[in-house]
């Protein structure tokens, strides 16, 4: 429930920031006269206007981890990025970005299961913008704030480790449940912001992000225990890494030949019905190139 009003709080603060954007470039002075009718106005191109970006926020995860809002924590992000326009209302950008995410069952409904994690990401994402007000090369004329929606496609690699007896252990590593999963996962980011111009050549754009990532293993936790005796066979890490409950001093798992799942008190390890993903709050400060 929390975790919906996170959303729904952000979603509204940023239609609020709209109608505060267009009231005020509404009362924004422009420039008339000669200047507008001149064939130098008139001849003005929008497009090939690049900028370069560098940015800083915060990214917040959600997943099998972090499933009620009390365990919502909000971790370091930044970015770079490359910006073309192709008309008054249109531009593509491409970012790279490097952002941790964290999570711990601890005070949680979930804390007999003792799972935690860690993550440092790198992400890459190609995305198309599109400005709720028209761009032009001269400053007088452009609007002081500028909402935008963006959305696009790229791909972010992670690498979730957890803490024990003092040591952090890489988690894919040791097939905690018995899935060899990949470390790359597409994504499609999209959200919305507004651009605010400070001067000729500069803007600060603040930005929220959606990523609907393709993967349920940015947390390791997806399905269900697995049989931790086998585990423990071939990697006696593996096992203490995948069933953390007995930990706690809780009851140990028991195990059922039937269908080779290990039931403790939590019963399934994590939830795949819902994938994981997370959100990007951000400000960039903008340079144009030419």
């Amino acid at each position: 429930m929390k975790k919906d009003l996170v959303r729904i709080s952000a979603c509204f603060f940023f239609l609020a920031f709209f109608l505060a954007s267009a009231t005020a470039d509404a009362q924004r002075p422009r420039q008339r006269g000669p200047l507008r009718n001149s064939k130098l106005y008139r001849g003005a191109s929008n497009y090939g206007v690049m900028k370069l970006s560098l940015g800083a926020g915060s990214a917040t995860y959600f997943g099998d981890l972090c499933e009620t809002g009390d365990c919502i924590s909000a971790r370091p992000y930044f970015n770079l990025g490359f910006d073309y326009r192709f008309g008054g209302r249109v531009r593509a950008r491409l970012e790279g970005a490097y952002f941790r995410i964290a999570s711990s069952d601890a005070g949680g409904k979930n804390a007999v299961r003792n799972l935690s994690f860690r993550s440092g990401n790198i992400e890459v994402a190609a995305t198309g913008i599109f400005e709720f007000f028209s761009y032009n090369k001269f400053f007088n004329q452009r609007p002081l704030f500028s909402p935008y929606l963006f959305g696009g496609i790229g791909f972010t690699y992670f690498t979730p480790r957890t803490k024990f007896n003092g040591e952090w252990f890489t988690l894919p590593r040791y097939d905690t449940e018995g899935v060899n999963y990949s470390q790359f996962t597409p994504t499609i980011p999209f959200g919305a912001g507004v651009q605010i111009a400070l001067a000729n050549a500069w803007y600060l754009s603040i930005e929220i992000g959606y990523r609907k990532i393709f993967t349920d293993y940015l947390d390791d936790v997806s399905t269900v225990y697995v049989d931790n005796a086998a585990l423990a066979a071939r990697d006696p890490i593996a096992a203490e890494l995948a069933d953390r409950t007995k930990e706690l001093g809780g009851p140990a798992p028991t195990y059922d030949s039937n269908d080779g799942i290990h039931w403790n008190a939590g019963h399934q390890r994590g939830n795949p019905d819902r994938k994981d993903s997370y959100i990007i709050l951000a400000a960039k400060l903008e340079y144009t190139i030419n």
